[in-house]
Order: structure tokens, then C-alpha cells, then sequence
């Protein structure tokens, strides 16, 4: 059986999953098997992975009619993966070579964990021009953390064990938005150990395409994370929510801020955050600081915030 079972979801992805594909085959820790499973792809998705796993034994094509990520996730799992680990990937992002040799090592400790995850890269066109790069914490993450400011950032930088994957009845298919957040909810809150690794070991390819409708879903994930933790009982003080949507506000401003949001949503997620708990939006004062000021910048002179952030 092998270490890792490798699960790619792919949905018109013809133009992007070569260079995901050939970021796993070359990984240096050689034991997984891959399985893709195309989601009721209209372009040449299909034909590009059959003709890839034709010289790759470690690789197997599903197909299935459209029904969204996380019904391909949670079938490739419980119908085809035979690795102890499981470790999720889009079809557009991409893995550094030492990925999987980092993850096996992690796994193999006496500490033994249940998710483990790293640092992210974001890119938008090439992943040698890094835009920004996310952070782990040394500490395991609370259902609070999750809550607050996921930092798993994507599904492409979980590894869970195929054990807690199955416990946990996977990944709801009704959830549209945020579903990874609110899994990885349940997993806390069951008391999984979720921790990081403080190295880069994912390429996440951002777009700016539907920026505000998106920032728009994720407001609502939070919702839906918060929603799962008070059904399972999760004891969360008004406080804490408070602190836990004013961390989230100050991420969507972030993100608005990375990606070009329009002149003003920055600041205006920037100032709600504050409304609810300026202890918690200033908690790590330096990305405050930045975060305020940048937004403040951005909303009243677009032209130049775009200047400064283009040397940096």
C-alpha cells in the first residue's frame, strides 16, 4: 500500500494540470499514488490526464458527472485511495519537489498529528514570481483559530490521515463555500491535532476574477464554520466570536488589498474589524498597522497604493 494517496478534483483544468501533475510525479519521496477525478470537464481535461497516467501506473482516472469538489474529494477517498495519508490537491496549484519527503518525516514522529499542513506561496501567473507567503503557527489550531483565519489557506495544503478523513464523514457536499473551514471544524472539535509545518510546501495560484462575490462567499464561510462549532457545543464566549470575525475581517482585507479589490472595501472590512475588537485586529501589531494603513492608502489614492505595492 502506498504512504500517500494523492486526490486532484479537476473541473476544465486542460490548460493548467500538466505542471500540477509533474509537480507530484517529481516529488522525491516516490511511495503515493495519485487519483484524479474529473468532474464532468468540457474541454480536454480528460484526454490530457488519460494520456499522462498512460506511462504512470501511480495514477488513476475517475470520471463522474458534475457535482462539485467535494463529492470528488469524498469518493476518491472512500472508493479508491489505499495510502494511510491523504493529501488533497487543485488542479491549478502546484507542490515544491520535497513536499511529500517533509510530510512522510512529519508523520513519522513521535507527536504523532492527524492534519498537517505548511506555508503557502501565492502566485498568479508563474510560481517563481511569489506574491505573498502565509504563516503557521508553533501551536497545534483550536476550532477558534479555524474560525478566526484558516491557516491551511486551501485544500491543497492538508494532509490528513485516511483514518480521521473517514471519522470525520469527509467533506459536506452542500457546502458551497468555506466547506474545507467548517471540515476542519469538526475535526477540532473531535479533537484531532491540526498542526503546522514552518516550511512552504504549496504554490497557490490566486485569480482576481469575481473578487467581490468571492470575499463575498467567504464572509459567509465564517458564518457557516461558527454555525458547525455552536452545534457541537464548542464552548465560544461572545468575546471570542467578536475577536475570532475581527481577525477574519482583517484576512478578507488582506486578501481585497493583495488582489486589487475596488477603491475602498479594504478599509471598509478593515474599520468593521475594529468595530468588533481592535485588541484582536492589533493582536500581531505589525500586520494591523500595515493592514490599516494600507487600506487607508488604497481607499484614498488607489494609483498610489498600486505604485508602493508594485515594489514590493
Amino acid at each position: 500500500m502506498p504512504t500517500f494517496s494523492v486526490i486532484i478534483p479537476c473541473f476544465n483544468a486542460a490548460s493548467t494540470i500538466r505542471r500540477t501533475l509533474s509537480s507530484v510525479l517529481d516529488q522525491t519521496f516516490g511511495d503515493f499514488e495519485v487519483i484524479i477525478v474529473d468532474d464532468g470537464s468540457t474541454d480536454d481535461t480528460v484526454a490530457v490526464v488519460k494520456t499522462i497516467a498512460r506511462n504512470e501506473p501511480r495514477i488513476t482516472v475517475v470520471q463522474q458527472e458534475n457535482s462539485g469538489p467535494s463529492v470528488a474529494r469524498n469518493r476518491a477517498v472512500s472508493e479508491f485511495a489505499k495510502g494511510a495519508l491523504i493529501a488533497f490537491l487543485d488542479a491549478d496549484d502546484i507542490w515544491p519537489v520535497n513536499r511529500l519527503e517533509i510530510l512522510q518525516a512529519r508523520f513519522a514522529g513521535s507527536d504523532a498529528l492527524d492534519v498537517a499542513y505548511g506555508r503557502v506561496a501565492f502566485f498568479s501567473e508563474n510560481p517563481e514570481n511569489v506574491e505573498t507567503f502565509s504563516t503557521v503557527s508553533k501551536r497545534p489550531l483550536t476550532v477558534t483559530d479555524l474560525i478566526a483565519e484558516n491557516e491551511t489557506c486551501t485544500m491543497s495544503n492538508i494532509v490528513v490521515t485516511r483514518a480521521a478523513y473517514l471519522k470525520s464523514r469527509g467533506l459536506k457536499a452542500e457546502i458551497v463555500h468555506g466547506e474545507d473551514v467548517e471540515w476542519l471544524v469538526r475535526l477540532a472539535a473531535g479533537g484531532a491535532r491540526i498542526q503546522g509545518i514552518d516550511r512552504v510546501l504549496t504554490f497557490y495560484r490566486t485569480s482576481r476574477r469575481g473578487l467581490s462575490s468571492n470575499l463575498f462567499a467567504m464572509r459567509a464561510s465564517f458564518e457557516t464554520a461558527l454555525a458547525t462549532a455552536r452545534f457541537l457545543d464548542v464552548p465560544l464566549s461572545e468575546q471570542q466570536i467578536d475577536a475570532a470575525e475581527a481577525t477574519y475581517l482583517r484576512y478578507l482585507a488582506r486578501r481585497a488589498l493583495r488582489l486589487e479589490a475596488k477603491r475602498g472595501m479594504a478599509l471598509k472590512l478593515s474599520l468593521e474589524a475594529l468595530r468588533l475588537s481592535p485588541r484582536a485586529f492589533f493582536k500581531q501589531p505589525a500586520r494591523g498597522v500595515l493592514t490599516l494603513a494600507a487600506a487607508t492608502l488604497q481607499s484614498l489614492s488607489p494609483s498610489v497604493f498600486r505604485r508602493i505595492a508594485a515594489c514590493h
